[in-house]
């Protein structure tokens, strides 16, 4: 009974916040926000605990699968545009990727953080499943992994589009890419709802960040960052 009625509390407030944001298209209005928000809020609340929650809406994590496969499709549409930019393509995901830890990691060293939680956050900004497995394979946090993740997605689906509009970025494929390999999932999301081309290769930057983070961040996490 649990199980019902807290997944069609999260699917609801869900499906709310995403008809609120649609009609306003207000950034800050974004339905990952909110409806975590709100989640959270309802949870404290009602005493429910957490443990209990995840356990009870954890089928719901299934669709994770067929929503990053649903991604390739506009990958698929323009993969001639992409392959003609694949060079590019990878070495602005290495750029970023190895950006994104080394300054997050060097930011909050100036901090007195523990090391393993600093090492955990450092993996913000690639996908979950992805930093989630780093995190158990290097002897990290997931959970705290899966909070900086959040963070950088929301972080990047909210302001990410003023940021690079301030900046004068127009091209989109280059507001795709940065998005996509700065913001993963949810930054993919808010770029398909930008066009078909910045939601294209905000995928394929999604998926050469994660790539290329599963072959080096291992190797810094434990035998360089000490």
């Amino acid at each position: 009974m649990k199980l019902l009625l807290w997944s069609a509390i999260t699917g609801g407030i869900f499906f709310a916040s995403r008809r609120l944001f649609l009609i306003t298209k207000n950034s800050l209005l974004h339905p990952v926000l909110w409806t975590t928000a709100s989640l959270i809020a309802l949870l404290e609340i009602t005493g429910h605990a957490y443990a209990d929650y995840a356990r009870e809406t954890d089928w719901m994590v299934w669709f994770l699968g067929p929503a990053v496969v649903a991604l390739a499709v506009p990958v698929y549409r323009l993969r001639a545009i992409l392959g003609a930019h694949a060079f590019p393509i990878l070495i602005t995901a290495l750029c970023a990727t190895l950006f994104s830890l080394l300054s997050v990691y060097g930011a909050l060293m100036a901090f007195p953080l523990d090391r393993v939680v600093v090492k955990s956050l450092a993996l913000k900004s690639i996908t979950a499943p992805v930093a989630f497995e780093i995190a158990r394979e290097t002897g990290l946090l997931p959970a705290l992994a899966g909070v900086g993740v959040m963070f950088a997605g929301l972080l990047g689906a909210i302001l990410g589009p003023w940021v690079l509009k301030m900046g004068r970025v127009r091209d989109p494929r280059a507001v795709g890419l940065a998005l996509g390999c700065t913001s993963h999932g949810v930054g993919t999301a808010r770029s398909l709802e930008l066009g078909e081309t910045q939601g294209a290769f905000a995928s394929l930057g999604m998926s050469c960040s994660a790539i290329v983070a599963s072959f080096f961040y291992p190797l810094l996490l434990i035998h360089l960052l000490k």
